[in-house]
């Protein structure tokens, strides 16, 4: 596809005010908020100079800009490795990782380039940021999200009825590294089930941590109670491993629940995620099923998903086969408001066939 470019075109034997020149209309863009502009003034300079350590450099703060970050950083890495004695990309770097919220990592490069120049521009800037992820104060409320959904239902015997589900929740920094999140969940269908949640998450260096637990009192159809445990970590740059844990108690028993994946970065937009379910049930035995999903967009961008699955499920009625399919697509409605609206069938063995909507809409507070 036909990039536009913006300004003069690059070239191996640019001269010196014309890159200055360019880099000026870089600037520009870049104060305006317009990444999109700077990256595709930026692209065409380093396809001419792919080894240049500043260019990549500024095509990373752009990304990052963007809200790019794992691409921010792969680029700032790469410029790093061609000019590993360059204070502002070691300064670039450090900005980044903090951004990524790998803090570790950020107070280590901010280390590193005090020892070599403590007084380096900016450097004050990223030392009084970490100082204020390091101080204590108290728990923030990070966003709050509604979630409404409708289903239309038909039994296996033929019987049709509406299913709709309400829920509420909240999220809470409780550290630099904690995030505990809330949540309330209402499903009407012949009955109603309320499900309380709970869970914990734990950023590391590379990934994260979580634990979570739920209870419905009096359940019709859900589990009477569950506890999880996962994470993520990266594997590399384009690679993370992932796997989720679950035991969960029915009428029916007592299911454990085991999800390894892989979640793969196909460029710098697409990302494929695939899991296996593995269903551990003690009155029926061991299932296995699967799901693929395949992401467009990034974090707070217009984002599409699409998700295709086949694995046993595990109701009041015990555990049935499962196949579903679903789309959706995530907005930003505003500058801390984001939507997503999601379409879905769903096909259980003897049960039921559903045709489902979902929207739900997140706001989030200001980081302090």
């Amino acid at each position: 596809m036909a990039i536009a470019l913006v300004g003069a075109p690059a070239s191996a034997q640019q001269t010196p005010a014309a890159r200055a020149g360019q880099l000026d209309l870089v600037a520009e863009a870049q104060a305006e908020n317009d990444f999109e502009r700077a990256r595709q003034i930026l692209l065409p300079m380093i396809a001419a100079s792919p080894q240049d350590p500043d260019l990549l450099r500024r095509l990373a703060v752009i990304e990052a800009g963007a809200g790019r970050l794992d691409l921010a950083l792969e680029r700032i890495d790469e410029a790093a490795q061609l000019a590993p004695k360059d204070l502002d990309i070691a300064l670039a770097r450090g900005f980044i990782l903090y951004w990524r919220g790998d803090v570790a990592e950020a107070q280590r490069a901010a280390i590193a380039i005090t020892a070599r120049d403590p007084d380096f521009p900016e450097l004050d800037q990223l030392e009084a940021a970490l100082a204020r992820q390091n101080r204590p104060d108290g728990i923030r409320t990070r966003s709050i999200f509604l979630v409404a959904g409708f289903s239309d239902i038909t039994t296996a015997n033929g019987f049709s009825q509406t299913w709709n589900s309400q829920a509420i929740g909240a999220a809470f920094d409780l550290s630099r590294d904690n995030t505990l999140t809330l949540d309330v969940i209402r499903e009407e269908r012949s009955a109603i089930d309320t499900r309380l949640g709970a869970r914990v998450d734990h950023r590391l260096a590379g990934g994260s941590v979580y634990v979570s637990a739920t209870a419905v009192p009096a359940p019709d159809f859900q589990e009477k109670w569950s506890v999880g445990a996962g994470g993520e970590l990266k594997a590399s740059q384009s690679v993370v491993a992932l796997i989720d844990l679950r035991l969960a108690d029915y009428q029916t028993g007592t299911i454990a629940a085991v999800q390894p994946g892989l979640r793969v970065a196909l460029c710098e937009d697409f990302a494929v995620t695939g899991r296996a379910i593995n269903i551990f049930d003690g009155a029926e035995g061991y299932r296995l099923g699967g799901s693929v999903r395949l992401d467009y967009g990034r974090e707070r961008e217009t984002a599409l998903f699409l998700i295709a699955a086949s694995y046993p499920d595990a109701e009041a009625d015990g555990v049935r086969q499962l196949r579903s399919l679903a789309a959706g697509l995530r907005l930003p409605v505003a500058e801390r408001i984001g939507l997503t609206v999601a379409g879905s069938h769903e096909d259980r063995d003897n049960s039921y066939r559903r045709y489902a909507g979902t929207v739900a809409l997140t706001y989030r507070f200001p980081a302090k």
